[in-house]
């Protein structure tokens, strides 16, 4: 079972932190030519998958522009609607409104 909690001091931490803090790293062991060479090429294969899932992104055809807006008003007005210049009763526009809207 793993331990979560801390206990202690906090000696730790600040330890931890002046060690980041003033010190440098120490150098990791040197690796065998064995090592370095199956690095090497795992490095080439993570290369070589990258280089190719481009080359397939980039072969994939753009995709279609977005359709262009509908002009509404204008679909409208080919339509020939009915006008309505004026009326001094406003029952007349009232039964203008609702043959226009059949």
């Amino acid at each position: 079972m793993v331990n979560t909690r801390r206990t202690g001091s906090g000696s730790d931490q600040q330890e931890q932190n002046n060690q980041s803090i003033g010190q440098p790293l120490p150098m990791p062991p040197p690796l065998t030519p064995e090592q370095f060479f199956q690095l090497q090429m795992q490095m080439m294969a993570t290369l070589n998958n990258t280089v190719q899932a481009l080359q397939q992104i980039h072969a994939q055809p753009p995709p279609p522009p977005p359709p262009q807006p509908r002009d509404r008003r204008a679909d409208f007005l080919r339509g020939h609607p009915l006008t309505f210049s004026h009326a001094t009763d406003p029952l007349q526009a009232d039964d203008w409104l609702r043959l226009v809207e059949r």
